[in-house]
């Protein structure tokens, strides 16, 4: 990554630790707090948008990654592995709520199957007798219906008949339990 685009996500990260609002942050405050032109913006990212999921991805990947170092075990089969993984992404997506519905939006809405992705390798290890494309398959199956979950959060809860009148804090208990029923469906 160019020394530019670094600086450029680093100055996203510090606006947004600065409680500037993700949704309403301008160009011209990034510029402004990287001490670069606007066009530099463009240039490397194309978009503010663009720039910012890439921002927001940088502080969830340092953030999962150091979840899943902190729960994981090299012993653990391939299933407990993937459960551990998922288990780490959803302590993630609850302590950065307002950053993860930016990304799930982005790939719900892109050309992005990055979060599929990152499970692949694992699925091999469990079904090793599935194609590479059912394997790709089955995580988005894996994936898919948490992030929709995420996003519809208020939808959800009024369908199970529950309170509609709280804010969008999905508790990890509530995704463990979603990603079990997902898993057990799937026959993971």
């Amino acid at each position: 990554m160019s020394e530019i685009k670094a600086l450029l996500i680093k100055s996203v990260i510090a606006l947004l630790d600065d409680e500037f609002d993700i949704e309403t942050l301008t160009i011209r405050q990034i510029a402004y707090e990287a001490h670069v032109s606007i066009g530099l913006i463009n240039y490397h990212f194309g978009s503010r948008r663009n720039l910012i999921v890439a921002a927001v991805s940088s502080v969830i990947d340092d953030a999962a990654a150091e979840a899943f170092q902190a729960l994981s075990n090299l012993n653990d089969s391939p299933k407990q592995q993937l459960r551990t993984f998922l288990k780490a992404m959803a302590m993630v997506v609850c302590k950065y709520q307002k950053y993860t519905g930016v990304l799930i939006r982005h790939e719900m809405t892109s050309d992005s199957f990055s979060t599929p992705e990152t499970i692949v390798g694992l699925l091999k290890k469990i079904k090793p007798d599935l194609s590479e494309k059912e394997i790709k398959f089955l995580a988005i199956q894996v994936v898919a219906p948490v992030q929709y979950i995420f996003l519809k959060e208020r939808g959800l809860r009024n369908y199970f008949g529950e309170e509609q009148d709280i804010p969008h804090t999905t508790a990890l208990d509530e995704y463990e339990e979603i990603m079990e029923v997902f898993l057990k469906t799937l026959g993971i």
